[in-house]
């Protein structure tokens, strides 16, 4: 990757980091990931996120 690529790549992940975030479409993006399900629950393979996410 080009240093001018990995400039724009890393102001782009500032951005998205300081952008505001609602809890809602979190959760929507997380479960059509198939990271959470319907119930909020982590799936099985990213049960142990459980550990280190702080609950609702």
């Amino acid at each position: 990757m080009e240093t001018n690529q990995v400039k724009l790549l890393a102001s782009l992940a500032k951005k998205i980091k300081s952008e505001k975030k609602e809890r809602d479409k979190v959760v929507a993006s997380f479960q059509s990931a198939k990271i959470l399900t319907k119930n909020e629950n982590f799936t099985g393979h990213y049960s142990h996120l459980g550990r280190v996410v702080l609950p609702k």
